[in-house]
């Protein structure tokens, strides 16, 4: 037991433990072991990126069609295709269900949360392209039809809508699966008098954010 010593005012003081010097070398060790395993977890996750070098989806109009849109006071019949290009070598991309609408002008969305892909998710190997399909999807009659009657008459007839398509992804390397991520594309169409797709509208790419 160490030796106490006595001051004048009558405290006894115990003097400061001794140092262990095996307990410091051992800490320093596990931290020093530690800190060199996450920093070549690190590289690795790095070298990984790199050689997988993942890349976003694309999405692109490649039909659209807006049938009785001459007839003004008459229901707009929508119809068309997207397509999805995975142009990644190594990635995969799993697709929670996949929602349409279309907006129009001042009068907002005029179809809402169509689904797509038969409304069940969908699995889109490395370099393939997957084709979205709709048709039927009527824009009942109102002021909204009637503008667009009104403005497929006016000279030029150019007719301007904004396609969306809202899900959740999620991507796909050999096993691991990363987390889901919410996905909003927008793309721009313009239709004709004759309610078809204007051939600069055409396999234009559509604008994609993961907010």
């Amino acid at each position: 037991m160490p030796p106490t010593t006595t001051t004048t005012a009558g405290w006894l003081h115990r003097p400061l433990p001794r140092e262990r010097p095996h307990l410091t070398r051992c800490t320093k060790n596990v931290c020093s072991a530690f800190l060199t395993l996450l920093l070549v977890a690190g590289v690795l996750l790095f070298v990984a990126y790199l050689a997988v070098r993942p890349h976003r989806p694309r999405f692109h109009v490649t039909a659209f069609a807006a049938a009785g849109i001459q007839q003004a006071g008459a229901a707009v019949v929508l119809s068309g295709q997207l397509s999805i290009r995975n142009p990644n070598q190594d990635v995969g991309f799993f697709y929670d269900r996949l929602y349409m609408s279309v907006l129009y002008r001042q009068y907002g969305a005029v179809v809402k949360d169509h689904d797509l892909a038969g409304g069940a998710p969908m699995y889109q190997p490395p370099k393939t392209t997957s084709p979205l399909a709709f048709e039927g999807v009527a824009v009942p009659a109102g002021p909204a039809t009637a503008d667009m009657a009104r403005a497929a008459a006016e000279a030029g007839g150019a007719v301007e809508f904004t396609v969306k398509v809202r899900s959740r992804i999620r991507a796909k390397v050999a096993v691991w699966g990363f987390h889901w991520h919410p996905l909003h594309v927008d793309c721009d169409v313009a239709v004709g008098s004759d309610g078809q797709l204007l051939p600069e509208a055409r396999q234009k790419r559509c604008g994609i954010d993961f907010l």
